[in-house]
């Protein structure tokens, strides 16, 4: 039976990230891809990587500390996270960067204005955590993986920090002849360049990238140790991969399994915006040897927007809200038409309040929700896919009035006109004394620098006025097998797992319920990641 010395299942950064660590130590390593399209949803991300005392802010006279960054650490998971996991982290994610520049061709950038997503937490900083790849040209892959790379939705070949300059809301401001000659070239952006460079660096050193290589089962020998995966072949075969040094786990999560929904999160997560190909299958692998779980009912969480028809893999297509929900004209009601949430928030914690469960009435208040704007909105910025100058879709309800609106989709028609007469009373001086939108230093990293005193709110003008809804979802769940430090999975006793390995969303988060800023979710997965190749590496 075939052989190989590490298996990867997974060809998230997670994974090629433990790939190249493996590779880089002459270990002979296969990565397994469920899917035909390599990147999972790494590719599909902005490419960010939270970093803590990186060597790009401290290069531009910027300062942090690791006793700062364990400290918002500590804060940000409440005080539940595994020291440590956080420990690991804080220690290792620099010393993996350096790794992946050392063999890759990736350059980062630091984003000195990238606030942490709770900022006035101990320990928090207001920016320089978080850095940024630039472009990969995808020809430098081997036919055929240069055409199994996965692209983002849009497949526009652009940087993160050109969408902070160009206007994430302001599609009409882009330079599109830019952008189409890079795509001509075979040239991508953000997740795709990240994952780009990481299968590339992963390759040369003689990895091996199987895709439509689902893994369905993990083999153990006689000893109890993980030493290989049953694979579904494409002529309907069942496959025995072994395994010489073990197992890593880094398959994504579980946000596209409905079952797996509903038994875990315990909340109405219904938009996904990963992936299809993340139904949680290393979850159901994990389970099915023992393993301990932690972490389960949490995921990256965000309020999500879906245009009508908007597809991706043949699964509808939900698209984020980060910049959209920041702008000033609009504000989000439930279906009493009551604010419920500063609009400005991180995405994280602002779903969460999506999510909020009343006791007395037995529902979800929140659920649904809707955007509302106004035609100075709808003119000023583009709407997922709806730019200013183009017709209003249907899945963009409109109205002459606010209280045509609100019955047209199901708002109380007096809530609302009640909430933006009492909203623009105090918007209309750049005030939200109820929320305080706009307060904070991560609200204005956002927002419209053009309008003030408040760069992310003004009153409501003049109609017609328009309305959204927004959707409960995430980016991925981030529950599944515990960890030791090492990335090294341990039973439901504590007791290590020999040969098995996990890293990235298949995992039981190092950062519990929390999300501490943009890139953790990739600075994560790639941390643990290397760890797990270097103990790999070294068993």
């Amino acid at each position: 039976m075939p052989e190989t010395d590490v298996i990867i299942i997974g060809s998230g950064a997670a994974g090629l990230t433990a790939a190249l660590t493996a590779a880089g130590a002459d270990l002979e390593v296969t990565v397994l891809e469920k899917s035909g399209l390599i990147g999972g949803t790494s590719a599909v991300s902005g490419g960010s990587i939270w970093a803590p005392v990186n060597r790009w802010l401290l290069k531009q006279g910027g300062h942090d500390s690791r006793e700062d960054a364990l400290a918002y650490l500590e804060a940000i998971t409440l005080g539940n996270g595994d020291p440590d996991l956080l420990v690991a982290f804080t220690d290792n994610v620099n010393p993996m960067l350096e790794f992946v520049v050392k063999h890759t061709g990736i350059e980062f950038e630091v984003n000195p204005d990238h606030p942490d997503y709770q900022p006035h937490l101990p320990g928090a900083h207001t920016g320089g955590r978080t850095i940024q790849g630039g472009l990969f040209d995808s020809s430098q892959l081997p036919e055929p993986l240069r055409d199994r790379l996965r692209k983002s939705s849009s497949g526009v070949p652009i940087t993160r920090l050109e969408v902070d300059t160009w206007g994430m809301d302001t599609l009409e401001n882009w330079d599109w002849t830019l952008l189409a000659d890079r795509m001509s070239k075979g040239i991508v952006g953000m997740g795709s360049a990240l994952i780009g460079e990481l299968l590339h660096g992963a390759v040369q050193r003689g990895a091996v990238v199987r895709t439509a290589a689902p893994a369905r089962e993990l083999v153990r020998d006689t000893a109890g140790r993980v030493c290989g995966v049953a694979v579904d072949g494409e002529s309907g075969t069942r496959d025995i991969l072994h395994a010489r040094r073990g197992v890593v786990l880094a398959s994504g999560g579980f946000e596209w399994n409905p079952d797996f929904v509903q038994r875990f999160l315990g909340r109405p997560m219904v938009a996904p915006a990963s992936p299809p190909a993340n139904t949680g299958d290393g979850l159901a692998m994990s389970i099915a040897i023992g393993a301990g779980l932690g972490n389960m009912s949490e995921a990256w969480w965000g309020p999500m927007i879906q245009p009508t028809g908007d597809s991706y893999d043949n699964a509808p297509l939900f698209r984020p809200t980060s910049s959209l929900r920041t702008l000033p004209g609009g504000l989000i009601v439930n279906a009493r038409g009551r604010r419920f949430v500063n609009e400005a928030m991180n995405y994280n914690d602002m779903a969460k309040a999506l999510a909020n469960f009343d006791p007395v009435a037995y529902s979800y208040p929140n659920q649904p929700c809707w955007l509302v704007f106004d035609e100075r909105f709808r003119k000023s910025y583009s709407v997922a896919t709806c730019t200013p100058d183009s017709p209003t879709p249907n899945w963009m309800a409109t109205a002459s009035t606010l209280a045509e609106l609100a019955r047209t989709v199901g708002i109380d028609p007096d809530g609302l006109e009640h909430q933006v007469r009492e909203f623009n009373s105090h918007a209309v001086r750049g005030e939200d004394p109820e929320f305080h939108r706009g307060e904070s230093v991560y609200d204005t990293y956002r927002g419209d620098a053009r309008v003030i005193p408040n760069r992310t709110l003004r009153p409501l003008e003049e109609g017609p006025y328009y309305a959204v809804p927004l959707l409960l979802g995430c980016l991925g769940t981030k529950g599944g097998p515990l960890t030791d430090a090492s990335g090294q999975v341990i039973d439901i006793w504590g007791t290590p797992i020999p040969g098995l390995f996990a890293c990235g969303n298949v995992a039981a988060s190092a950062f519990g319920t929390g999300y501490p800023g943009a890139g953790a979710t990739l600075a994560a997965g790639m941390t643990f990641g290397y760890l797990a190749g270097q103990a790999l590496a070294a068993s």
